[in-house]
């Protein structure tokens, strides 16, 4: 993969961690995971139709996704923007620390170095964003983030990874973020917010 589309998508997902509204976030991550797509028919000339098709996945995957996300946020309006826990200067630095620091201690698969790099960098990311934001849509946005560093490996590879495992990635992702946003929409009935922070107030 071109060593700049890598590390726009690396932007896209930085930018996630301290933007402020889920509707910006799932614009952010949508364009992600099309850019990623498209990214990947820019190296479907020399690989088999199968290459294309998994490529053809990963844009379907950020348009039904962005779609649904979307819909979910429409459907749960917040009555005040989520307060989070950690000032967004502060969770860019630890993004930032966290990604750098995967990208030094983890292997670069034996794909080129940049995509590897820029592979464990966005897996770091989305785990940031699981980890340090508070509302429920922008933590399933996290696991997206997650799965599309781990999509730049599939594509990287030499001639791409056989096509069950590309579809399984995309399917597995589908999976979780329907759980995640089925989770999100029982909170938000119960609580009227989507703000993961509300549940710290439960007691056996």
């Amino acid at each position: 993969m071109n060593g700049g589309v890598a590390w726009i998508l690396v932007a896209l997902g930085l930018a996630t961690v301290i933007v402020r509204r889920r509707s910006a976030a799932i614009v952010l991550v949508t364009a992600q995971s099309i850019a990623l797509g498209v990214a990947a028919f820019a190296l479907a000339g020399g690989r088999d139709a199968e290459f294309k098709v998994a490529s053809a996945a990963l844009v379907l995957k950020g348009v039904v996704l962005g779609a649904a996300l979307g819909w979910t946020m429409l459907r749960t309006r917040e009555p005040l923007p989520v307060a989070e826990g950690i000032p967004a200067a502060v969770r860019l630095i630890m993004a930032v620390v966290l990604a750098l620091g995967a990208a030094a201690l983890v292997p670069s698969f034996g794909i080129a170095a940049t995509d590897g790099d820029a592979t464990v960098a966005l897996v770091a990311i989305g785990a940031a964003i699981v980890l340090l934001r508070r509302s429920t849509l922008l933590q399933a946005l996290g696991l997206i983030v997650a799965e599309n560093g781990v999509a730049i490996a599939a594509t990287s590879a030499h001639r791409g990874l056989p096509i069950v495992i590309e579809l399984g990635f995309v399917f597995d992702v589908i999976v979780i973020v329907a759980v995640a946003v089925a989770v999100h929409e029982r909170i938000h009935d119960e609580f009227g917010s989507g703000d993961t922070g509300l549940l710290r107030g439960l007691r056996d």
